[in-house]
């Protein structure tokens, strides 16, 4: 494990872009001067496109509890997307990096005071994320400051709009995802499959801008029947895992 029991270095973002997402592109502009950061963007897989390396990473019924749902290509590509990202951690070494999607904002002030909190309490194998909206409960609470609270949260929350993660956790998270059988924020719930410690901060500063600009790219259900299934299918596997992890954590 890298700088183990020292300061982490953050300068650099990786901004996630699809470039056919011609709505996006003035965001992505605003975000590469907001943020004060060595900014990349990283081109996003597009998943009206996908290859066949990128389509045999699907594998269904990979893991348990077995996700209900078989994955959109745009799901996929969201995946491979962050995976791209998490390459980039590992090929230029960097010790951790904003990983942030084109369709939030950031509130600077906030943006940047919650960052400076951050920094002060990862450590090397970190994964901090940064939800859009406070509904994650706290398991175990890491710091609290100027209003600002860390805290591993009893189920970690979807969405994958902004992160931090460090070298090792991108290491790991690249390892264990050659394969996947569901969207990249629900595998990040498998604590006890992937065993990063995954912090939730809030307040942050990142606010959601999807649908001012044309929507999520993920796409929807498909008819009356999909949308209900989904419906119940949706809290039971919810609740599964939920079991895997009180299993799981006391073992």
């Amino acid at each position: 494990m890298r700088n183990l029991g020292s300061k982490l270095t953050l300068k650099d973002c990786l901004i996630i872009h699809l470039e056919r997402s011609l709505e996006r592109k003035p965001q992505v502009r605003k975000l590469k001067k907001d943020l004060p950061y060595q900014i990349k963007v990283i081109e996003a897989i597009d998943g009206r496109n996908l290859d066949n390396d990128f389509s045999k990473s699907y594998t269904p019924r990979l893991l348990r509890p077995h996700y209900p749902f078989s994955l959109r290509s745009a799901e996929v590509a969201t995946f491979q997307s962050h995976r791209k990202c998490w390459q980039e951690i590992l090929d230029r070494d960097l010790e951790a990096a904003i990983i942030i999607e084109d369709d939030v904002d950031i509130i600077d002030e906030d943006f940047t005071a919650a960052v400076k909190v951050a920094m002060e309490e990862i450590i090397a194998g970190d994964l901090i994320r940064f939800p859009i909206k406070p509904r994650e409960k706290p398991r175990n609470k890491i710091v609290k400051r100027d209003n600002i609270s860390i805290f591993e949260p009893t189920l970690v929350g979807l969405g994958m709009q902004a992160q931090i993660v460090t070298y090792d956790a991108a290491r790991q998270l690249l390892e264990m995802t050659e394969r996947f059988d569901r969207p990249v924020d629900v595998y990040i719930q498998l604590r006890w499959e992937h065993e990063i410690r995954i912090l939730t901060l809030w307040p942050n500063g990142v606010v959601e801008r999807s649908s001012s600009l044309g929507g999520s790219l993920i796409g929807k259900e498909k008819g009356i029947f999909d949308r209900l299934r989904r419906e119940i299918l949706r809290p039971l596997y919810r609740a599964r895992v939920y079991i895997y992890e009180f299993i799981n954590k006391r073992n």
